[in-house]
């Protein structure tokens, strides 16, 4: 939407330009540059509407963890269940407004960070990047305000010829890496290859993400939650 209305400025800006140094008046190009923010404000509603939709989520026969995201233009809570016990709440939000503004050009990926509530117990998923020009992102971790972590996308040649997804974690000088293929929803999250926990889709029409976690440890949780905003919610 974002985007729709900056391209609106623009070429605004360009059609006055030249009509006030050249003379030259389009209406067919004028009306052409209006359809911008008519359409941004029709992508707006049915955001709203798809927004309105994953507030309301309440789950149907889903024992595990499970959480419902189809749109993510708006900034919302999105609810967090575990059966039909609702547990918290997800939301990306940006800790400045013009990142928000820039987010919606760079793509969906550019500073991922994400506010997340299990029980009372508030996550905060802080991206950073260390080298600027690098194609790897990496996030803090806090619990309640106190670092308990950190993780990192693993982007290589070597994964990105196999499909592969991935990002490592370290909580409490534990490593974990989640991954998936480009090709499937199913997300692994393991430790010496041992598993531990798996995020996928309910089924393959469904928006809604099922985690299933031993022990529904709430680290592994926010772990697979930050995976999939990051690889799989586009």
């Amino acid at each position: 939407m974002l985007e729709l209305l900056l391209l609106f400025v623009l070429l605004l800006f360009t059609a006055l330009a030249r009509y006030l140094v050249y003379g030259a008046f389009e209406p067919l190009s004028f009306a052409m540059i209006f359809l911008l923010p008519i359409t941004a404000l029709v992508l707006f509603l049915i955001s709203k509407k798809f927004a309105n939709k994953e507030h309301s989520y309440i789950p149907k026969d889903i024992a595990g963890w499970s959480f419902y995201t189809i749109q993510k233009s708006l900034l919302i809570k999105k609810p967090l269940y575990e059966g039909t016990v609702k547990r918290g709440y997800i939301k990306r939000y940006f800790p400045h407004k013009w990142q928000y503004v820039f987010g919606n050009i760079f793509g969906d990926n550019w500073y991922l960070c994400l506010d997340i509530e299990i029980d009372q117990n508030k996550y905060d998923v802080l991206w950073y990047r260390k080298k600027w020009l690098s194609n790897q992102d990496q996030w803090k971790i806090y619990k309640n305000g106190e670092q308990i972590g950190k993780a990192a996308t693993q982007i290589n040649l070597n994964n990105a010829t196999k499909l592969k997804e991935a990002i490592t974690y370290i909580f409490n000088e534990s490593e974990y890496t989640s991954s998936a293929t480009t090709l499937t929803s199913r997300i692994s999250l393991t430790n010496n290859e041992e598993l531990y926990a798996t995020l996928k889709q309910n089924n393959m029409m469904s928006n809604v993400k099922v985690i299933d976690s031993k022990q529904s440890n709430q680290e592994h949780i926010v772990a697979l939650i930050l995976h999939s905003y990051y690889f799989k919610t586009k």
